[in-house]
């Protein structure tokens, strides 16, 4: 019987560890069990001999690989493991695969005999799996390949799975040839991102695909793999978001620090690495040669030019832009340009360009305000603005202002009737964002003093836009 494994599945744990089992093996048709059989005993033998005491953190406790009957004989475990495969295989029950659908010839299986699944009620992934279940031989082969193709995470694993199977190919081809090193260098063979914060390990998986031109929405998956409180954490990214990041910042910063002037979002991605809330450069904890010690960000980062090692810090607005929330907030916060603001705006917010031409009016509209003592200006303007609570307070605090402007000079109308309502604030829309935006566009023009800095760091405080 010929076995194909060249067909992609809808359940993404067999998913993933087909696409691992295709790269591990080399190809994906089989023309029967014996020329497969090989390649299953040395993944099997892997598991069994060189995960330097992790078999535990694979399988489940009742597992073939882990049952206490074998005790500490792993040359009897990897005796009954492929001895209960070549059972499964002959096996041929009628039904329908419970992952692929295929009818027919399939193996009564238990969850318990796979890499990580639970091993007691709660499953971590389909939530039907029951003790025994029908499954095709290609489906239960796959599944046994998974831990191939993950990578340690905050001390759990993770997989990405994409509508881009191009973006499939390429990580699965970065992590079974990590896996294959660490079986050749003899440690332990699950791949470790060395990464502890899921949103920097996604926005660094982003960054390299970007780079090679690789778009996608990507759905990335976090699992606990022990018997009990199994757990699975999912975010998806949109193939906008990726798209974003190759238009701001298509080469990620490896050699230098990367500047506001030249390089906007990754000097962001940096400064909100580097310090605290209290603008302290940041420090961690790690053991070293069996001692905490501290690691300090600038002797690490900066002083080390090893500029990936800010992946390993909580960053802020990496954590809200992987989670799809507003980063204007940052953006306003720290001044940033009109040109990166427009382009967040309209390749995430999906924001029409006649409400942003309409906004940045009305913000170079205020400009007549300002008799050239900027100070004063953001005093009387800006801060009124910034105080706003609501969106109907911040309408009034607009048609007081064209009451100003039109005091100054009455041919300027700062907006019409229909702008009000259709673009500055529209209905179902967040007039938070709205404020925020004008903001960001008044504060480009404006120099800030100590004072002032102080004073808008006070109004900012305490609310969700801190």
């Amino acid at each position: 019987m010929k076995l194909d494994f060249s067909k992609p599945i809808g359940d993404p744990f067999v998913e993933i560890g087909r696409l691992g089992l295709i790269e591990f093996c080399g190809k994906d048709r089989f023309n029967d069990f014996e020329e497969f059989r090989k390649h299953i005993e040395r993944v099997f033998n892997i598991y069994t001999f060189k995960t330097s005491g992790r078999i535990g953190q694979i399988f489940s406790s009742n597992s073939k690989f882990t049952h206490n009957s074998t005790g500490k004989n792993l040359n009897e475990r990897l005796r009954q493991a492929l001895e209960y495969y070549d059972d499964l295989i002959k096996e041929s029950f009628d039904g329908y695969c419970i992952s692929c659908g295929k009818k027919d010839d399939l193996c009564n299986v238990s969850k318990t005999i796979f890499p990580l699944t639970s091993g007691n009620s709660n499953t971590n992934f389909t939530s039907f799996f029951s003790n025994k279940f029908l499954m095709c031989k290609e489906c239960m082969s796959s599944l046994f390949f998974t831990p191939v193709n993950m990578q340690k995470v905050a001390g759990r694993m993770a997989f990405l799975i994409s509508s881009n199977q191009e973006i499939n190919k390429f990580w699965s081809e970065e992590t079974v040839s990590g896996f294959k090193s660490n079986v050749v260098k003899n440690i332990d063979s699950l791949v470790d991102s060395k990464i502890n914060i899921f949103e920097n390990f996604i926005y660094k998986v982003i960054e390299e695909l970007q780079e090679e031109e690789l778009f996608g929405d990507i759905t990335f998956y976090l699992l606990s793999n022990v018997d009990k409180g199994s757990e699975i954490e999912l975010i998806h990214i949109y193939e906008n978001q990726m798209r974003f990041i190759n238009i701001v910042a298509p080469n990620f910063f490896k050699n230098e620090l990367p500047s506001k002037q030249k390089d906007e979002w990754n000097y962001l991605i940096f400064k909100y690495s580097a310090k605290d809330k209290k603008d302290k450069y940041r420090e961690r904890k790690e053991n070293i040669d069996g001692k905490n010690k501290t690691i300090k960000f600038n002797n690490e980062v900066i002083e080390q030019k090893n500029y990936k090692a800010t992946i390993r810090y909580f960053n802020p607005l990496i954590s809200s832009f992987i989670q799809g929330k507003s980063i204007l907030r940052f953006f306003k916060k720290e001044k940033v340009s009109w040109l990166l603001t427009t382009i967040y705006l309209k390749e995430i917010r999906n924001m029409r360009e006649e409400r942003l031409q309409v906004l940045k009016k009305v913000a170079d509209g205020l400009q007549l305000l300002n008799s050239g003592d900027d100070k004063d200006f953001i005093k009387r303007v800006l801060f009124p603005i910034e105080k706003t609570k609501s969106g109907s307070e911040l309408r009034t605090k607009l048609r007081e202002l064209m009451r100003k402007v039109l005091a100054k000079d009455n041919t300027k109308t700062l907006f019409t009737a229909d702008e009000m309502v259709l673009q500055i604030l529209p209905n179902g829309e967040s007039w938070q964002e709205t404020k925020d935006i004008l903001l960001i566009a008044l504060y480009e023009k404006l120099s800030f003093d100590e004072e002032i800095e102080k004073e808008l760091e006070k109004l900012t405080q305490g609310g969700e836009y801190e």
